[in-house]
């Protein structure tokens, strides 16, 4: 009988001590707010969905998903939903979100799943073909819908981390660098094009340079996230006892949820978020070093890349050394879509852990 295979309990841990540290500070934000416990509630539910998700992924054979019909379902599934939340999608400004009732589905997050599967098995079942640029057309195409689609609902933060997806993988499984040179020239233009284009980008982008020039205005989050990271001190002011949460600091219990832990729980505490993510990077690279073919090793860098590279933007912006953009912090800022995602692509983190050498 074989034995039983044993997943990567140091990297489950992580994210599970990660994940109950958000319900915490999700309740540590939202209590002194009227529906606070409607926050929380919610959030419990995300977190249930999300770790019944990752048990899924993480003890489901990953090989059953490397073949085309799969993962065509999945694509063309997703590419309909973003196609939907262009339609009949709602949000602050923005076409992100498709709302059943008191229940909300953000499909761009769901396309980071789907970029990782498909790549992975586009990549795989080219290997040794990739110095030619006609066999990575294919790929670069879907991506390019992915985050067409994410753009045209207004969410160019969650567009660039779909690209930075993309990049790691391309890397992990060996496209050439010159390509990498023409692809990041080419993300460059995008993102100018994009920031030019729309005037409230631009507007971000100039208020990032110089908070001050609208500290009431455009500022005013910026430079009250600042304030709330300098006054946590080393050990901070304490858990639930934090001002800047009350009304001071927009989007507290989202984007920016890490002002908040750096304000009650101080340098210490800060450190301590950043180094779990540091884990994360540390054992999601060392599963896909180790994975038994390509195809395991394409899933585990996509994984990685989506969790650690969202976490680096929201921490970037809390910090004001990135631009203001809405991205939550992964397994931490309150947020269903994220959650559950955040939690899947953990599980599909650990399936490959199981079966690397």
């Amino acid at each position: 009988m074989p034995s039983r295979l044993q997943y990567d309990r140091t990297l489950c841990s992580t994210v599970l001590v990660l994940a109950f540290f958000g319900l915490l500070m999700v309740f540590s934000v939202t209590t002194a707010g009227a529906n606070g416990s409607g926050f929380v509630v919610k959030q419990c539910v995300a977190v249930l969905i999300g770790l019944t998700a990752m048990r899924f992924l993480m003890f489901r054979d990953y090989h059953e998903w490397r073949n085309q019909t799969t993962v065509n379902a999945v694509v063309g599934g997703v590419i309909i939903l973003l196609l939907l939340a262009l339609l009949i999608g709602t949000g602050a400004g923005t076409s992100r979100f498709i709302r059943f009732g008191p229940l909300s589905l953000q499909p761009s997050e769901l396309s980071k799943l789907a970029l990782i599967l498909f790549l992975a098995y586009f990549l795989e079942s080219r290997k040794g073909k990739l110095d030619n640029p006609r066999t990575l057309a294919g790929g670069v195409l879907v991506l390019s819908v992915f985050c067409g689609l994410i753009l045209g609902g207004r969410d160019l933060g969650t567009a660039v981390a779909v690209i930075a997806i993309a990049a790691a993988i391309f890397w992990a499984a060996g496209v050439p660098t010159r390509y990498f040179a023409v692809g990041g020239a080419a993300f460059a233009g995008f993102f100018a094009l994009a920031v030019w284009l729309d005037p409230f980008r631009m507007k971000r982008l100039l208020i990032f340079l110089n908070p001050e020039s609208d500290p009431q205005g455009g500022g005013f989050q910026i430079i009250q996230s600042t304030i709330a990271v300098g006054s946590g001190g080393w050990l901070g002011q304490g858990l639930m006892l934090g001002r800047q949460k009350m009304r001071f600091l927009p989007e507290a219990h989202t984007d920016f949820i890490f002002g908040v832990i750096a304000e009650e729980l101080g340098l210490i505490g800060s450190l301590l978020v950043v180094l779990a993510f540091a884990l994360i990077l540390w054992r999601g690279l060392r599963a896909a070093r180790r994975a038994p073919d390509d195809f395991g090793c394409y899933l585990a860098t996509g994984a990685t890349a989506m969790i650690v590279c969202q976490a680096m933007i929201n921490i970037g912006v809390v910090l004001g050394m990135l631009p203001t953009k809405g991205m939550p912090l992964p397994f931490i800022s309150y947020g269903g879509s994220s959650m559950i995602v955040s939690l899947a692509a953990a599980g599909l983190l650990l399936n490959v852990s199981q079966r690397a050498q």
